[in-house]
C-alpha cells in the first residue's frame, strides 16, 4: 500500500472512538515501506495524540509511541508536535527523550522546552501537572 493512502487512513483516525484500533494494522503496514517512505507517517501518527480527549487511555496508544520511535529520527515532528499541541503522549514521548540521557536535538534544549510549556496558562492543571513531574525528575539539583 503506498504511504499517501496510509496517512489519509491515519488522518480519519478518530482516537476518541473504535477507529483508534486501526492504527495498529496500519503502524504494520508502515513498516513494510522503504524507511524513507515511513517516515512520512510520523507526524500524521502525532497528530493522532492531538486530536484525543484529555485524560482518554488505551493501550493502543503505546503501539503509537513504539511506532513512532521505531522509525527513529522523529525528534524534529515531536517538538512541532509539542509545541503545535501539547498533550500527555507527545510530553511523555520527550520524558522518554530525556531518561534516555539525551537532553537536546539540534537548538532545543528538552527540558527548556517544558519549562517554556509549564508557564503556559492554557494548559490544563493535568499537563501543567505531568510537565512539572518531568522537570522536576529531569532537573539537576
Amino acid at each position: 500500500m503506498e504511504i499517501e493512502k496510509l496517512i489519509d487512513q491515519l488522518n480519519a483516525i478518530n482516537p476518541n472512538d473504535d477507529s483508534l484500533y486501526d492504527v495498529d494494522s496500519i503502524i504494520e503496514l508502515i513498516y513494510k515501506l522503504d524507511t524513507s517512505e515511513a517516515k512520512k507517517a510520523i507526524d500524521p501518527l502525532l497528530r493522532i495524540f492531538e486530536r484525543l480527549d484529555e485524560d482518554h487511555y488505551d493501550g493502543v496508544l503505546w503501539s503509537i509511541i513504539h511506532g513512532i520511535e521505531g522509525l527513529k529520527e522523529y525528534e524534529e515532528d515531536l517538538i512541532k508536535s509539542v509545541n503545535r499541541c501539547p498533550n500527555e503522549y507527545n510530553l511523555l514521548m520527550i520524558n522518554r527523550i530525556l531518561n534516555s540521557g539525551q537532553g537536546s536535538y539540534k537548538s532545543t534544549d528538552y527540558l527548556s522546552l517544558l519549562k517554556e510549556l509549564n508557564t503556559n496558562n492554557k494548559l490544563s492543571p493535568f499537563l501543567k501537572e505531568e510537565i512539572k513531574g518531568y522537570i522536576d525528575r529531569h532537573s539537576k539539583p
